[in-house]
């Protein structure tokens, strides 16, 4: 059996196998307004998918601590 779907122990976190999404910069956020940088249900829906297709570890796109550090008007953000 190939280690690829073994589940994959790193301190305390246990990762139900080793297929991993790295990030991608999807561009779906508002641009604009008070909803600006927030996740929005595509956001949910997209994650939601490839974790209910058995994806061990989802790492999500990048995420500006502030609105000036956003790198498009669509991206994610933290703030």
């Amino acid at each position: 059996m190939s280690a690829l779907f073994e589940p994959y122990t790193l301190r305390e976190v246990t990762i139900p196998n080793r297929v991993w999404m790295p990030p991608m910069c999807q561009y779906s956020a508002a641009p604009e307004g008070p909803l600006a940088g927030v996740p929005q249900d595509w956001h949910f829906a997209h994650y939601a998918a490839r974790a209910a297709g058995g994806t061990g570890l989802i790492v999500v796109e990048a995420s500006a601590v502030s609105p000036e550090g956003r790198i498009s008007p669509y991206d994610l953000g933290a703030n």
